[in-house]
């Protein structure tokens, strides 16, 4: 018998590990759910040990499955990095890439940048995924490239910083006189618009004020968006603490009004995440040095 491993065999069981079953595997690989079944266990046949694990309809992979899921990982970035390398000589990047970044970084900044990128690198094949859940799509590979303000600390994932986000505390010009705030701790009297009933989106604000003057912050109106949580505070139903960029039209059209302008909330960093046996992919490192040389107005660079 031929012990050879088969390279298709090998593609179809890497793509099942990354969606978990054997339709949405299909689905991907534009083939049969059948043809699927037979490519497994063909390939289970000729690794002589089991691959895939099931419990009930949950699909898992063996600990031999796990180690060839990790040599695939390597051998397929290997062989698209093959791919671009023979394309060297060409002027045009060619192949897909998937973007991923959060909902209101990608609809306020990136979508107003992105233009540039794509008139010079028109075979480039470009989508885009905003979410906030971007972390798991990446790893599970269908992303390519995330950009977000969360620290992902795994040690298969390249790093590469972009922007600091500043965040500020605005309301309604009217809600402000109404409750007649002029100092952090009048926020106790009045409500506040968060992406968390419990408030735990306020606390970079809290840990910017000093311990005498804090707030009670107890009448949280939860908003699980934050474009929403804008519209919200316009209309005066609480003040709202988002990311700077968001509000600046709202402020210049005087919508809202920031307070306490002094006070700088805990900021973050976004970043681009990317797996490091894609990431010298050549498609990657033009988008990768084209969003780094990027300096958006709307985050005062």
């Amino acid at each position: 018998m031929d012990t050879l491993l088969d390279l298709p065999q090998l593609r179809t069981f890497y793509t099942l590990a990354q969606t978990g079953s054997f339709t949405a595997c299909a689905r991907r690989l534009h083939r049969t759910q059948s043809a699927v079944s037979h490519a497994m266990a063909k390939l289970e046949d000729l690794a002589g040990v089991p691959l895939l694990s099931r419990r009930g309809r949950e699909l898992g992979l063996t600990e031999e499955g796990r180690r060839l899921y990790q040599a695939c990982e390597q051998v397929f970035a290997t062989l698209d990095a093959a791919t671009d390398d023979l394309r060297r000589h060409q002027t045009l990047a060619r192949g897909r890439i998937r973007i991923g970044a959060t909902v209101e970084f990608g609809t306020s900044i990136l979508m107003k940048h992105m233009q540039p990128f794509l008139a010079a690198h028109p075979e480039l094949d470009v989508d885009f995924t905003l979410s906030q859940d971007l972390l798991t799509p990446l790893l599970r590979d269908d992303l390519d490239l995330i950009i977000d303000c969360q620290e992902h600390p795994l040690p298969t994932l390249k790093k590469a910083p972009l922007f600091r986000e500043t965040y500020v505390v605005a309301c309604a010009p009217a809600f402000r006189k109404a409750h007649r705030l002029r100092v952090p701790v009048d926020l106790s009297r009045c409500p506040v618009l968060s992406l968390d009933k419990a408030g735990a989106w306020w606390n970079r604000f809290l840990m910017a004020v000093p311990d005498p003057d804090q707030p009670h912050l107890d009448r949280f109106i939860a908003v699980d968006h934050i474009r929403a949580m804008i519209h919200a505070a316009m209309g005066g139903m609480g003040a709202l603490l988002v990311p700077r960029y968001s509000v600046l039209e709202e402020l210049k059209r005087g919508d809202l009004v920031a307070l306490f302008p002094t006070l700088c909330p805990t900021e973050d960093r976004f970043s681009i995440y990317q797996k490091k046996v894609k990431a010298n992919q050549e498609k990657q490192k033009l988008l990768t040095r084209y969003l780094q040389g990027l300096s958006p107005e709307e985050f005062g660079s």
